[in-house]
């Protein structure tokens, strides 16, 4: 088979490389060897199983779009994302088996589900096949169980979602500053709004079952979210999404 020569340029990773020829990862690493595919360098010239005539075209690998698309990977099925919070949740309502943290964790699950679902359509709408995992030093990492908390202890467990959630908040709101496209804006902000009322959830429940460990008043989220949602909650209208129907 030919091979063609790639010459690789600064920002390139091996999962870059392989989407714009139509290969796969573990190809490329195998034809040249690389006991290090996550430290390739720019001019370093790689051996493509392709044929020699075969030249990537732009909407490849599209960019900024792929960068975006990077940092959306993270928070849709990365270690600290909506596929772990969901599977977390629901985890712990099981685990803890009372009514009242049924009521409380179950609903807060669903909405880390439709959350996946919204990512998986920004996803999309950036061009990217929306896979449970994230590009990691250059390599795919597919989601794991590992990633879930297990800890079993209420007030432990409590103080963990209060913290997860208070920085997904965080980082929502800073990815709709960094990522200019009003659809996925729109996404990120209703998301974002939706971490911080889980904030104050959880917060109410260590006060309430954890009074006598002295929890402190719960923080205010920073920054403030772009619009909170009141106790009947009415979305904003947005642009129109990456797809035609509602929102999941």
């Amino acid at each position: 088979m030919d091979y063609a020569r790639y010459t690789v340029q600064a920002g390139d990773s091996i999962y870059k490389i392989a989407k714009a020829y139509n290969v796969e990862m573990a190809e490329i690493i195998k034809v040249n060897h690389l006991k290090h595919p996550d430290r390739i360098y720019a001019g370093q010239v790689l051996l493509l199983p392709v044929p020699a005539t075969h030249e990537p075209t732009p909407e490849e690998i599209p960019e900024p779009n792929f960068t975006y698309a990077m940092w959306l990977y993270e928070a849709y099925a990365g270690k600290e994302s909506e596929l772990t919070a969901a599977t977390t949740y629901l985890y712990q309502a099981v685990l803890l088996d009372r009514p009242e943290f049924d009521a409380l964790l179950r609903p807060i699950a669903y909405d880390e589900i439709r959350h996946l679902e919204k990512l998986a359509l920004a996803l999309r709408h950036l061009g990217v096949d929306p896979r449970y995992g994230t590009l990691s030093s250059g390599h795919w990492v597919d989601w794991r169980s590992s990633f879930i908390n297990y800890n079993s202890e209420l007030c432990t467990l409590l103080d963990s979602n209060i913290a997860d959630e208070a920085r997904d908040h965080r980082e929502y709101l800073e990815l709709a500053q960094k990522i200019p496209i009003p659809e996925i804006q729109c996404i990120l902000t209703e998301i974002a709004a939706d971490e911080e009322r889980h904030y104050h959830l959880f917060c109410q429940a260590k006060q309430q079952y954890c009074g006598e460990f002295g929890c402190p008043p719960p923080p205010p989220c920073s920054p403030p979210p772009l619009y909170t949602p009141t106790e009947t909650p009415e979305i904003p209208p947005c642009h129109p999404g990456p797809h035609d129907g509602g929102k999941g």
